[in-house]
């Protein structure tokens, strides 16, 4: 019966700390005609990130991220700019009381048809190429938890179980941390893929917040750790393909 007890007191105190990183996150990914991306940018900023802001200021979601594919960069003729939407711990939506009542806390004086003018203008200035959700695996952040100003997003698909076995590795993140150039680095697994298709289902995230430390690279893991890695989980190309590596740039960041 004590042994019970301390069973539960156990989990009562630690398992809101384990499952706190627990969340979700949705990606949109949009072509914007080049004519017509600095109204675009100007309206998500100035009208949607602000009223954003505010979701995440009472609690709704964790964070709202809107970036700019770098023109050039792989995938760019296919999209040019992406939210995510950063979900609480155990949420599917960032649902959260009346939206109209979010708007008027944050622009009091805005009449009813000028937001509806203003979001005209946002959903006539671009195609929703799709969206999709997707569920932290694991990460890092050493910059405060800030969204960084570039990020690298490389589309994966899996090959077996071992490439998220490694990342959720506690020896392998903390070797991760100290040793990759990134002031971030997150794994994602995708909720909505459908098994036996040819979509990719995994996503990982570089992310640094100067342009100049992308190219520098990572310092080796301890020989004797990489080795035990690799007689673990098998090299990383026997555990996934990355099939494409989306370079962005942070335009707006809700929680910062």
């Amino acid at each position: 019966m004590k042994r019970l007890f301390y069973v539960i007191i156990f989990c009562g105190i630690f398992n809101p700390i384990f499952s706190q990183e627990d969340y979700k996150i949705q990606i949109s990914f949009y072509k914007v005609d080049e004519t017509k991306r600095a109204q675009y940018e100007s309206v998500m900023t100035d009208v949607f990130g602000k009223i954003m802001t505010q979701r995440v200021k009472e609690g709704c979601m964790r964070n709202w991220i809107f970036r700019r594919v770098i023109p050039n960069s792989s995938m760019a003729e296919q999209f040019t700019h992406m939210t995510i939407d950063v979900l609480n711990p155990g949420s599917d939506n960032y649902a959260c009381g009346e939206f109209e009542n979010i708007r008027k806390k944050v622009f009091p004086n805005q009449s009813e048809e000028i937001f509806n003018i203003l979001r005209d203008i946002r959903n006539s200035s671009r195609n929703v190429i799709y969206r999709t959700k997707l569920s932290r695996v694991s990460g890092f952040n050493k910059i405060g938890g800030k969204a960084p100003q570039f990020a690298m997003f490389c589309i994966t698909k899996t090959k077996n179980g071992n490439y998220k076995k490694r990342h959720q590795d506690e020896e392998w993140i903390n070797a991760a941390k100290k040793s990759f150039g990134h002031d971030a680095w997150y794994a994602f697994e995708r909720v909505d893929f459908v098994n036996g298709t040819k979509e990719w289902n995994y996503l990982t995230i570089d992310a640094y917040a100067d342009a100049k430390d992308i190219y520098n690279g990572n310092k080796p893991f301890p020989s004797k750790l990489n080795e035990r890695i690799l007689k673990k989980y098998g090299t990383p190309s026997s555990q996934r393909d990355i099939w494409k590596r989306i370079n962005t740039r942070l335009i707006y960041s809700a929680k910062d």
